[in-house]
């Protein structure tokens, strides 16, 4: 019965990887998914692409980063985020950024 389990998991998650071209995008797990800020950070960045890895940048590029996203958002007539949902994802991406100065 287990051997059964893991060969219907093997099975979905190559279904599921096969939908993706990036391999390096396969079951990317992100820190801190059970917090509402990441919540908020996968609901708003969802909507024009994969939200990135907070990684790949440090804490004090991620402002420049969300106001260029704020405004790519407006010129598509999307929904802009208020400013709460900024700050709350603002935090998410700086708490989880890449360690260091340096990009």
């Amino acid at each position: 019965m287990i051997s059964n389990k893991i060969g219907c998991l093997a099975v979905a998650l190559f279904v599921c990887s096969a939908c993706d071209s990036d391999p390096e995008h396969i079951a990317m797990i992100y820190p801190g998914q059970e917090s509402a800020s990441f919540q908020q950070f996968t609901r708003q960045c969802s909507s024009c692409h994969r939200p990135p890895m907070p990684d790949v940048h440090i804490a004090k590029a991620w402002p420049a980063v969300l106001a260029r996203m704020q405004q790519h958002k407006e010129q598509r007539g999307l929904l802009v985020m208020n400013d709460r949902e900024q700050q709350q994802i603002l935090s998410y991406l700086q708490t989880h950024a890449k360690k260091g100065s340096v990009e």
